[in-house]
């Protein structure tokens, strides 16, 4: 498929509205629950199973679970109408495509949170005299992808779906909508006249 068909299906995704990215959401935390789960089963120590691989283990059911129910309620209402729903009172479509956008692109960033915590749980590379080593990396990384991570896809997330929106001709346009040039203006020319740049 060339690229033009790819950009053409890539816009037309994007005008049907919050629908694709709530299906990419659901899909995203689906795949991620099951990695995440493979990721506590395989990196631990020797051993019977830890208490931390199990919790994790539990955690990844469930999201897995939740991805599944999420995907039946979706296919039990595809053939209602969605104008005038409580959900469009509640975020408008706009609103609800970047917020599903943004999570379908966040869920997978949280394997690096169940690494660091199942590394966590291998006995300590060093031994120290006055307290005990303590891995926090997890817990570093939680909450950066907590706390930060959110807020940055969520606005990316916005933004390329406002460019979509406008329907770039080329991949190039898209990427440069992203980033919009600064219009200043310049004394050498004549008045209410600005140089882009």
């Amino acid at each position: 498929m060339s690229a033009n068909r790819w950009l053409d299906r890539t816009l037309r995704i994007v005008d049907d509205g919050p629908e694709p990215f709530y299906r990419a959401a659901v899909t995203s935390l689906a795949v991620t629950s099951m990695l995440a789960m493979a990721i506590a089963a395989l990196i631990r120590p020797q051993g019977p199973l830890p208490q931390t691989q199990r919790q994790m283990m539990a955690v990844a059911l469930m999201g897995a679970g939740l991805s599944a129910v999420l995907g039946l309620a979706s296919r039990a209402g595809a053939g209602r109408s969605r104008s005038g729903t409580w959900l469009d009172r509640v975020a408008p479509p706009r609103d609800r495509a970047a917020i599903w956008l943004a999570l379908a692109a966040w869920f997978p960033f949280l394997l690096v949170v169940v690494y660091y915590r199942a590394k966590a749980t291998f006995p300590p590379p060093v031994r120290y005299v006055y307290f005990p080593y303590d891995d926090k990396r997890w817990e570093t990384t939680a909450y950066l992808l907590g706390v930060l991570a959110p807020a940055i896809w969520l606005t990316t997330a916005a933004r390329v779906l406002a460019v979509g929106r406008c329907h770039p001709r080329t991949w190039r346009a898209w990427g440069a909508g992203l980033f919009p040039r600064i219009a200043v203006a310049d004394p050498g020319l004549p008045a209410g006249a600005v140089r882009v740049r």
